[in-house]
Formats: structure tokens, sequence, C-alpha cells
């Protein structure tokens, strides 16, 4: 064997002996980042994954106050954040019903909560968004396929309690 062949076998060699060594090192790395990972994600620190938020926001409790007034005078009941899936049952056979997983800001339901009778929209400014839009379309989509009725009301405009009272009767009395 020349020196040439020698060299070139003892380079291979280090060169495989380095990658080993590179591997092994990169393995043990992610070991320890699964590991943190994997602590993260259980019991003992998951007060830092989830915090309480506001039921619902300023604007929407304001407007609750409103419809509140409409279920003392009448035998309808107000419920909020209603979630389609809890209302509208999916029929086809396809089995996914993500679309369903959304939530509408009031539902008003006859007095033995037995029938939905109607559903309202609060939208403010982010429902320019483009994938609010998207969302707001499909259910609306999603409302009229199931046959179950929907209005919208803004937050620029005033919605005066009558109004709002005078507009939800017009739509289920």
């Amino acid at each position: 064997m020349g020196f040439i062949e020698w060299l070139f076998g003892f380079l291979t060699l280090t060169i495989i002996i380095v990658v080993v060594a590179l591997y092994e090192a990169n393995k043990d790395v992610n070991n320890e980042n699964n590991e943190e990972n994997n602590d993260e994600k259980t019991d003992h620190n998951i007060d830092k994954i989830y915090v309480q938020k506001r039921f619902l926001t300023h604007n929407e409790l304001v407007f609750l106050n409103k419809l509140k007034e409409l279920e003392n005078e009448t035998n309808l009941k107000v419920v909020p954040q209603v979630n389609l899936a809890t209302i509208i049952q999916k029929v086809s056979n396809i089995p996914y019903q993500t679309e369903l997983f959304r939530n509408i800001d009031y539902g008003i339901f006859d007095n033995n909560y037995e029938k939905i009778l109607l559903l309202i929209e609060l939208n403010d400014n982010t429902h320019n968004n483009g994938d609010r839009k998207y969302r707001d379309h499909k259910v609306r989509e999603i409302c009229n396929i199931a046959n179950v009725k929907l209005i919208t009301f803004y937050t620029n405009y005033p919605n005066e309690t009558e109004y709002v009272k005078n507009r939800i009767k017009k739509e289920i009395l």
C-alpha cells in the first residue's frame, strides 16, 4: 500500500469519526430539547400556557344587557357565545365538522331552550379583516343551509335598546 492510499484511508476514517461524533452530540442535544419540551407540556408547567380571559368583551356585555331587557319582557331566553355545533347537526357523510366550531355572539331561544329562534352577531371593526370576512360568510352560509335565522348588529351604530328589541321581535314574533 502506497502513501496516497494510506492517506486517503486515514482521511476517510477521520471524516467518519467526526461525522459520527457530531451525530451523537446532535442527538444528545435533541434529546435534551425534547425532554424540556415534554416538561413544558406536563401539568407542572401548565400555568405557562393557559390564562383566563374575559367571557365577553365590553361591547358584547353592553349589548347583552339590552338583550336581557328583551328577555325580561318576553318568554324568550338569551344565551351568549353559542357554538354552532351545539345547535346545528351535520348530516352529510363527510366526517369533519370543524366548520361548526365557531361561536356566535348571541342566541335567542324559546322559553324551554328547545328551539333556536335567532342568532345574533355583533360586529366590530375586526370583522373587516379578510379572515373574519371569510368566517362571517361561512357562518351565514351554514345558518342558511340549516334554516337558522341570523342577523347582524354593528358596534359603530348606537344600537339603542328599543331599536335592538324591535328588530329582534320583528324577526321572530
